[in-house]
């Protein structure tokens, strides 16, 4: 019983297929997104895997190495890229002395950096802090912070493999708890083969769903409605001419779940009224809509707003009818017509919890 998870860093695992980690069947991530205070992780990477995660269906979390001291201002980067990532955290608390043996943190910074956390709006829900880390401490009471993300390796004789495999081989000892805290995730290798690469691989013990309580992963909420103002093209030379010979404009719209939205998304395009045509109502004219893929790859909205669909001529204030976003879709974009400006109105699904 229970489920696989990894956890990757950009530079170490550079170029591997996030994709190809949940095809294997591994069901969470926890990348790699800050460390002390500084903030380039998202930028060489994470960012990216967190994206593509969250896309292929891994339950993803970002976490952040923590120095001692300036717990505040570490927190408050850790905070900004878990909201840019829109994910929750993990706490690696495990820095060593230039003797690469002696613990340079303490239960109290682990305790302030936590509560900056709380108080900036992050979620942690865990705390990689190793067995081993914890001996050298003292064995320290670690009551009041979140539970363990624990670690302790299979045998280095037993042969690398699927993590699957490599699980078999664990010491159950490794779930006792420490410090008055339950391990909650074993981390039981740094060498299990997953999308073609060695990486560190971990074990939860409950059910997928149990996984995505615990990290508290972002819920549907509260629907809210938006309207996007799009700019209005060039003025046709003949106002009276056929509107898909008008000068058109592309623009994007973007929705990336950061920031406290998901992707379910529906839009619907309107244009404004303009005095410029006699002959009819017609005030606009919309080509092309696609939907933009994790991957900035493009899937059309509908038939008709393809080259060989047609587009839609467009009345004042009579838009089209609400297209629902597919999964993992980040942004739409548009090719449109429209003298007097033009407006896209949308839904989605706030995240709460």
């Amino acid at each position: 019983m229970g489920i696989f998870g990894v956890d990757i860093h950009p530079r170490f695992q550079a170029g591997i297929s996030i994709e190809e980690i949940r095809r294997e069947g591994v069901d969470f991530m926890a990348v790699k997104v800050s460390e002390g205070t500084d903030q380039s992780y998202l930028a060489l990477g994470s960012g990216d895997f967190l994206r593509r995660g969250r896309t292929a269906g891994l339950l993803c979390l970002g976490y952040h190495y923590l120095h001692p001291g300036d717990e505040d201002v570490q927190a408050k980067v850790f905070t900004e890229a878990l909201s840019s990532s829109g994910v929750p955290g993990l706490l690696d608390a495990e820095a060593l002395a230039a003797d690469g043996q002696t613990p340079t943190l303490s239960v109290a910074g682990i305790h302030s950096f936590v509560d900056a956390c709380t108080r900036l709006g992050a979620r942690v829900p865990l705390l990689y802090l190793p067995r081993w880390y914890w001996d050298r401490l003292g064995r320290p009471a670690l009551a009041g912070l979140p539970p363990l993300w624990g670690s302790w390796y299979v045998d280095p004789s037993v042969t690398s493999a699927p993590a699957s495999v490599m699980y078999q081989s664990h010491a159950a000892a490794g779930w006792d708890a420490y410090g008055s805290l339950q391990v909650a995730v074993l981390q039981f290798t740094d060498r299990a083969q997953v999308a073609g690469q060695l990486v560190d691989a971990d074990h939860y013990l409950g059910t997928r769903e149990q996984f995505a309580a615990l990290i508290g992963r972002p819920r549907p909420g509260k629907d809210r409605s938006e309207m996007d103002q799009l700019p209005a093209t060039s003025m046709p030379a003949n106002p009276d001419s056929d509107p898909r010979g008008w000068p058109e404009l592309n623009y994007d719209v973007g929705f990336d779940p950061a920031g406290g939205w998901e992707g379910a998304f529906a839009f619907s395009f309107g244009v404004q009224e303009w005095g410029g045509r006699s002959v009819d109502a017609i005030r606009g004219y919309l080509r092309l809509a696609s939907w933009i893929l994790a991957d900035r790859s493009l899937a059309p909205v509908d038939p008709v707003f393809t080259l060989d669909g047609g587009g839609q001529t467009m009345f004042a204030h009579n838009p089209t009818r609400t297209y629902g976003a597919p999964a993992g879709a980040v942004g739409l974009t548009l090719n449109y017509a429209a003298p007097g400006g033009a407006y896209v109105s949308e839904g989605r699904s706030a995240l709460t919890g």
